[in-house]
């Protein structure tokens, strides 16, 4: 285990109900907020109606601002910015999944950001140029999806439509102040979209576990625990969606995933979100979706490049899995992990290809993702931060096993 600085800030309200209690925690910290959603909420329209009753009761005035898309558009963000400005909002609360909590993290920052708002973006070219903000409005998050634990982490992403960059914040400044995690949100939501959350849970603790430090055994109890419990409470949730305690378990088990603690000492890069964060950027693919395509090429590509990488995987084919690495020694036992693991997205119907997710596949797209995978993901020699770095010929043949 590598040394490490741990901070998380966020107030943690967890439990059914809980969301109709915002307006006491609003009042806290202000008396207008910006509501930050998406177009077309139809999944949680009682939501909507319980949160502005209960601001309205608590004296919190309001402004909706319905206009952020999944994969949040830098556009979006600064019209938003715009409106907080003009109309003196106090602070923002976010109601919907990553994008929407990101892109309100964003909003935030930028009110009290005094240049151009995707200054605050770092991506792995222009570390150079940007300049992180130091202050923010306070925020509240309303997860309505579990998947990428930005209700309790200090990170946001976001697409610049002009460049079509995809890139990030990333600094403790933008940590929400509070979250309020109620699993009954949860229970409307298709299968699809809790699969697909899920998904993206899963290759947090999976980036981590594979390409962090390898002698940290508590952080390794804490993956796998985390990484079980999304597995089973998937399929429990699947086979009976309204059932609130198995969405609780999978939402916390969702936001430990990449809220730091399962993190701290392992210094691990996430080589699939940087190649994820650009499919996105290009087709406007669904983030789970991205990495499910990581999950099943990039694993098959790595999984036995060298001794150290059967190991592991065969390590954690035998926590998860059950396979037997001694019998069938560690490369054998590599492989047929990483088929598990594309078995059980079969199972849960997450489209894992590029051809499933819509993308060209053809020689010349390919080249070109895979050019700007190195502008955007890589290091300064042009590697994918990964445990080994992968220059660009080994991106290419990740994205040809994608296919």
């Amino acid at each position: 285990m590598q040394n490490f600085n741990l901070y998380n800030p966020v107030n943690v309200l967890f439990g059914p109900g809980e969301s109709k209690k915002i307006g006491e925690s609003a009042k806290k910290l202000g008396n207008k907020a910006l509501l930050v959603t998406y177009e077309n909420p139809t999944f949680f329209e009682q939501l909507l109606k319980d949160v502005r009753a209960s601001l309205t009761q608590s004296g919190v005035s309001y402004i909706e601002f319905f206009h952020i898309q999944a994969n949040p558009l830098l556009s979006e963000i600064k019209q938003a910015i715009a409106v907080c400005r003009e109309q003196d909002v106090e602070l923002c609360i976010g109601i919907g999944g990553g994008s929407v909590m990101d892109a309100t993290k964003a909003i935030a920052a930028g009110v009290k950001y005094p240049n151009d708002p995707w200054n605050m973006f770092v991506s792995r070219h222009d570390k150079e140029v940007a300049v992180p903000p130091t202050e923010t409005l306070p925020t509240i998050m309303v997860p309505t999806l579990p998947a990428t634990s930005s209700e309790m982490n200090c990170v946001a992403v976001a697409t610049n439509d002009e460049t079509k960059e995809k890139a990030y914040i990333w600094t403790p400044v933008i940590f929400p102040k509070i979250s309020i995690m109620d699993p009954e949100l949860t229970c409307s939501l298709p299968d699809f979209q809790t699969a697909v959350g899920a998904v993206d849970a899963m290759s947090h603790v999976l980036e981590a576990y594979l390409n962090g430090d390898q002698f940290s055994p508590l952080q390794d109890r804490l993956h796998e625990g985390i990484l079980v419990t999304i597995m089973s409470e998937l399929r429990a949730v699947l086979a009976d969606p309204k059932n609130v305690d198995h969405r609780a378990n999978i939402q916390w088990a969702s936001t430990l995933a990449w809220n730091g603690y399962i993190q701290a000492g392992l210094n691990a890069p996430t080589p699939m979100h940087q190649m994820g964060h650009v499919l996105s950027a290009l087709y406007n693919t669904t983030h789970g979706v991205t990495l499910a395509i990581g999950m099943n090429a990039y694993f098959r590509y790595t999984c036995n490049l060298n001794e150290e990488r059967s190991a592991r995987f065969a390590l954690l084919g035998s926590k998860i899995f059950g396979i037997d690495r001694a019998a069938m020694g560690d490369k054998a036992a590599a492989r047929e992990t990483v088929d598990r693991i594309i078995a059980f997205m079969d199972e849960v119907h997450v489209p894992y290809t590029l051809t499933a997710a819509g993308v060209p596949t053809d020689d010349a797209t390919l080249e070109m993702i895979a050019d700007n995978i190195v502008m955007h993901g890589c290091d300064a020699n042009g590697n994918l931060p990964s445990i080994p770095p992968i220059g660009k010929d080994g991106i290419l043949q990740i994205l040809h096993m994608a296919i």
